[in-house]
């Protein structure tokens, strides 16, 4: 195992140098992520089968006190320093937060407890109320959640709150943004059907592959970096949808009013008035650093517009009354005429990006050029809050490119490229290994990281075999990383170089795609799910033609489906179709299980999981063209 190397002294000048770009004597967040705190998260966590879930000590190395290492950007170093206050904090009376990596909020109403998002994790969510009870001896009953998006870190953690059964009794609602079936199809459909490629890509930007130091990873930028290590992951479906703004809701004899934001952070969204308690939130279209328009790890784009607009409506409706504004990440902002300054920077970080990205687009610059170009104007940028703690300011205007006008950036050689290896093996042949070999130790030397990953990705993809370019790669991708202030960029460059240097690492990555959330999925988001799975060229030359029909019981109704694959595709619509070739009758999980893994189909039917009526067999020839998904598979070579 090779291990992370130094900073060069180019980095560490480089380091050095950009503090005078950053507002280093403001220390206002030092004090305010620390105000109300009540006590502070055991150092070790573990599930109740020993899981470690989080692990404080590792980033225990990252005090107030302590000088920004030579390897890390003093930007993202000051954030990580302020993101080491964790525990519960009482924000005001009412409301509480229990602040880790993700924040469970708790609404203390007079007639019970609503939590706003519940984090990621079963058992840190669990530990989070626990934590709440002990050290306020509050023992009143949750009576309702909120999930204001569709994201999983703010849903995940639900089974650790409350009992399934009570939400599907009635007993507690789950209010949500959009309708029931939209909220699914994001929250489910992001997490699970594209949850392989997030996994893995989620690996590098947040990396959580990397060491916890200051060679690896020193914070994920909107929380510490202790946690991460184990995560169980839940879903339950909302039960409550906010459809419009101005709906309320009376919840623990406080009231609630919903602006509903979609198409913004996520595709369903809302922001939270409690007027009671003069207390806003605006979910993740406010936050302590700019957010992402395009996330790198994979979703869908979003449009910066919307998030000014949203904001500026925020502002309209509650600006002359709020007095808190907290969140669902970082820690919260207090008075009013603090938090309308917030908002209305906030607001402006997103319009600005928009705008300015468009107004190059219409002089014909491409998505890259006007990254290149543009910069925040000086006050906006001297905020805190407008640094790029999680979205970054270079992709976010190639994001906005992208939800506007496509994917193509405007110049013809682009649009219908070589493959890369194909591309890399020409340049290879043409320019020779041993002249493209040595302009990467020259660049390597000059410090022109950049040019040397680009000119040494040639030789890796020509050759991933060729170990002299794949060491010199990761020496370049190393100390581009040192140097990044956006954590996920950062996480991106130091997971290339560690997984250049010693092989794809196969522990320590997430899972979207957990059980849990599999099994909760709308049936007809199962077979969407079922279908990417599908080798369409493998079916068509096969020449698979088959109808199943599914019968999912033990929901209240039976669920009626019929599947077909035919022509490479795989169709399904509800209700049973004449002339199927086999009919399956089950449980929900136990036909899940049939579905997304048709193999294993005849051991489901002999355990009496399953019953079938007629060829079982045309399950044998969809398990023939059935994908498995690797975890693992590679990124920084072909």
């Amino acid at each position: 195992m090779t291990e992370p190397k130094h900073a060069t002294p180019i980095t560490t000048d480089a380091n050095r140098a950009v503090v005078s770009r950053y507002a280093m004597e403001d220390r206002a967040d030092f004090t305010d992520a620390a105000r109300g705190f009540l006590a502070g998260l055991p150092e070790k966590m573990y599930t109740k089968d020993g899981h470690l879930v989080r692990d404080g000590s590792l980033t225990a190395y990252i005090t107030d006190e302590t000088p920004c290492p030579d390897t890390v950007n003093p930007s993202l170093w000051r954030q990580s320093q302020v993101l080491q206050r964790q525990g519960l904090f009482k924000v005001v009376d009412g409301l509480y937060q229990v602040r880790v990596t993700m924040t469970v909020t708790i609404v203390d109403a007079p007639d019970g407890l609503v939590i706003i998002d519940t984090g990621d994790n079963v058992d840190l969510a669990e530990a989070s109320m626990e934590l709440f009870r002990r050290e306020t001896g509050n023992t009143k009953p949750v009576v309702a959640v909120i999930y204001t998006h569709t994201h999983f870190d703010h849903y995940g953690g639900v089974k650790g709150i409350v009992d399934e059964a009570d939400v599907a009794s009635g007993k507690i609602p789950i209010v949500a943004p959009g309708t029931v079936e939209s909220f699914n199809k994001y929250a489910i459909g992001e997490n699970v059907i594209t949850g392989n490629a997030m996994s893995r890509r989620m690996g590098y930007t947040f990396g959580v592959l990397l060491p916890r130091c200051d060679c690896g990873l020193v914070s994920a930028g909107l929380g510490s970096g202790d946690t991460g290590m184990y995560t169980h992951f839940s879903y339950i479906a909302p039960t409550d949808p906010v459809t419009k703004t101005g709906e309320t809701r009376t919840l623990g004899g406080w009231t609630f009013e919903f602006l509903y934001a979609p198409d913004t952070e996520a595709p369903e969204e809302m922001h939270i008035w409690i007027p009671e308690i003069k207390a806003l939130t605006c979910a993740e279209n406010a936050n302590h650093t700019m957010h992402n328009i395009q996330t790198i790890r994979g979703a869908r784009t979003r449009d910066a517009r919307n998030f000014a607009r949203y904001l500026d409506e925020t502002l309209v409706r509650w600006g002359e009354e709020v007095e808190v504004h907290y969140g669902p990440h970082t820690w919260p902002v207090w008075g009013n005429e603090n938090v309308v300054k917030f908002l209305e920077d906030q607001r402006d970080l997103y319009k600005f990006m928009h705008d300015q990205a468009l107004r190059l687009a219409n002089q014909g610059l491409t998505p890259l050029e006007a990254a290149e170009t543009v910069d925040l104007p000086e006050e906006l940028g001297k905020k805190w809050y407008s640094r790029y703690y999680h979205g970054g300011l270079h992709h976010n205007i190639r994001a906005v490119f992208h939800k506007e006008l496509g994917f193509w950036d405007g110049d013809p050689a682009t649009i219908l490229p070589l493959l890369p290896v194909d591309h890399a093996q020409r340049h290879v042949a043409l320019i020779g290994r041993d002249k493209i070999l040595q302009e990467g130790r020259d660049a390597i030397e000059s410090g022109d990281y950049r040019w040397a990953v680009q000119i040494l990705h040639h030789l890796v993809f020509a050759d991933p075999d060729d170990t002299e370019a794949k060491e010199l790669q990761a020496d370049a991708y190393e100390q581009l990383g040192y140097q990044q202030e956006v954590p996920q960029y950062r996480g991106i460059f130091l997971c290339a170089a560690k997984e250049l240097r010693n092989g794809v690492a196969t522990e320590g990555q997430l899972n979207t795609d957990s059980l849990d959330t599999i099994l909760a999925m709308p049936v007809d988001l199962l077979f969407d799910f079922a279908a990417v799975h599908l080798d369409g060229r493998a079916a068509d030359r096969a020449g698979l033609d088959i109808r199943v029909n599914w019968t999912f019981t033990g929901t209240g109704n039976d669920q009626p489906w019929t599947m077909w694959v035919r022509g490479g595709v795989l169709n399904a619509r509800p209700g049973h179709a004449d002339g199927a070739h086999l009919t399956l009758t089950g449980a929900k999980p136990a036909l899940a299980g049939t579905l997304l893994k048709p193999a294993q189909a005849a051991h489901a039917v002999e355990a009496g999981q399953v019953r079938a009526e007629g060829d079982i067999g045309v399950l044998a020839q969809l398990a023939a063209v059935t994908d498995e998904f690797d975890p693992h598979f590679n990124m920084v070579t072909p």
